[in-house]
């Protein structure tokens, strides 16, 4: 049932974010003015003064994070997702209070103290919602302040959505039974959880095990006859979720709710990677390629060297692969195979100890160095850092025969490394568990995820696994 509990502790957080919000202005005021860091030529405003405006200072501030989203259930909501929202909370008050001051017109309050009110704000925020995000976290997955939830359908979707859920053990998140018509379920136990029934019984279930939340895994006609027995727990005060019910459609990321009229349409996004996330992710792949290349160009004339002095052929291998929408570019490499091999094997994918390899290039292939010559693709804008691997057309032909999803990985750019190769599946591994999580990266993206990615990449790089 709704938890009254929930509402008293977003007070309580507003209360302590009020309270930062005058500390740190109290803060501010004697760093700006009094520590000496910071030069004074336009005077010192009074104490007395710079008290009063604390209170529209605070106001503003507050209605800054409030517009922000940081008082709304966060409870299945991602680290990254609060460290957002807590920086656009801190910006859209630096906003605000820039505006405030400008009609003000006070000179001492320059833009230096605004910068140091916001840098401060930003990290006081931070502190207290990251800490008692932290410390619920803890809590939850030591079996308190848990929220349990029925799954109506014991079908794979719903068996899928709890399997989720338990890998979120922070989101204190408790199945408590599924529900069916199913008379083989009845009665019996599904990972870890009774199954009750028929579905009609599911109110009284409900009230009977204090249940929160319900989940629908049905999908169509079995679905519309749930929605009055849907009605009578929403009467009830329980949360209703409803799984979409795609067909055969894929939603890549989060479904967009667009209103027309009275009613509500989910669209089904094509990419996370939409707006400005396209530009920004951009401008990153771009600055941080220059930068390396500047600092591995020494490391890449001595392999070029290396290669010509080996064996004879080119330095670089170029090759058709398929990036993102599904066009096609010539991926670079450093050359680790005899030259016009290919013109007599075929295109096969390199297998360990392949005899097709030169004495360097198998050493470049351990050390993954022959791919370096790809910061120049992402330069170019065909490839970015992180990324599902580009194939060949010949294999992604065949691999989208072969399944059905293969394509979708192609709404993102293709990169130099990935969630796959970080996590073992590169080379002749498994190409469904590679599929899998590409998916994953291309429904989830975030720069978090990229950063994390990037920050793993040499581990696996030293580690050399499937690298052949």
């Amino acid at each position: 049932m709704l938890k009254t509990y929930a509402a008293y502790f977003s007070f309580l957080r507003s209360i302590i974010d009020i309270a930062i919000i005058n500390c740190v202005w109290i803060t501010v005021y004697y760093l700006r003015f009094y520590s000496g860091v910071l030069s004074v030529t336009k005077g010192i405003p009074e104490l007395k003064g710079h008290l009063i405006l604390m209170v529209p200072i605070v106001c503003i501030c507050y209605l800054g994070c409030l517009w922000s989203g940081l008082y709304k259930p966060k409870r299945i909501q991602s680290i990254f997702k609060q460290f957002t929202d807590l920086l656009k909370a801190t910006l859209l008050s630096g906003l605000l209070v820039l505006a405030f001051f400008y009609y003000v017109k006070d000179e001492p309050y320059s833009r230096k103290l605004l910068m140091l009110f916001v840098a401060m704000l930003f990290l006081g925020l931070s502190f207290s919602h990251l800490l008692t995000m932290v410390i619920l976290r803890f809590l939850r997955e030591k079996g308190y302040n848990l929220r349990h939830y029925a799954v109506i359908g014991t079908g794979k979707k719903g068996q899928q959505l709890v399997q989720d859920i338990k890998r979120m053990g922070w989101s204190g998140l408790k199945c408590a039974f599924f529900v069916d018509n199913d008379l083989n379920r009845i009665g019996t136990k599904l990972l870890g959880s009774p199954v009750y029934g028929p579905i009609e019984k599911t109110p009284e279930l409900a009230k009977n095990n204090e249940i929160d939340e319900v989940y629908l895994a049905l999908c169509g006609d079995e679905a519309q006859q749930v929605y009055p027995v849907l009605e009578s727990l929403q009467y009830a005060g329980v949360t209703i979720r409803i799984i979409p019910d795609w067909g055969n459609l894929i939603s890549i990321s989060e479904p967009v709710v667009v209103p027309i009229g009275s009613q509500l349409l989910f669209s089904a996004a094509s990419s996370p990677l939409s707006g400005y996330n396209i530009i920004l992710k951009r401008i990153f792949d771009l600055v941080v390629a220059l930068i390396l290349l500047i600092i591995v160009s020494i490391p890449m004339l001595i392999v070029a060297l290396l290669i010509k002095l080996s064996s004879k052929g080119p330095v670089f291998y170029k090759q058709t692969r398929v990036g993102m929408n599904q066009k096609e570019f010539k991926i670079l490499k450093f050359r680790t195979m005899k030259s016009s091999v290919e013109k007599e094997s075929g295109p096969q994918w390199t297998k360990n100890n392949d005899s097709r390899r030169t004495l360097f290039g198998a050493w470049l292939r351990r050390t993954s160095l022959d791919e370096l010559p790809q910061l120049i693709n992402v330069v170019k804008g065909q490839m970015s850092l992180v990324g599902p691997r580009p194939e060949r057309p010949v294999f992604a032909k065949q691999f989208s025969k072969e399944y059905k999803k293969y394509m979708l990985r192609h709404k993102v750019k293709t990169g130099i490394t990935g969630w796959a190769q970080i996590n073992g599946f590169r080379g002749a591994t498994s190409l469904r568990k590679r599929l899998l999580y590409d998916l994953y990266y291309t429904r989830n993206w975030s720069f978090g995820l990229d950063m994390w990615i990037l920050l793993q990449t040499p581990w696996h790089i030293i580690k050399g696994e499937n690298a052949y």
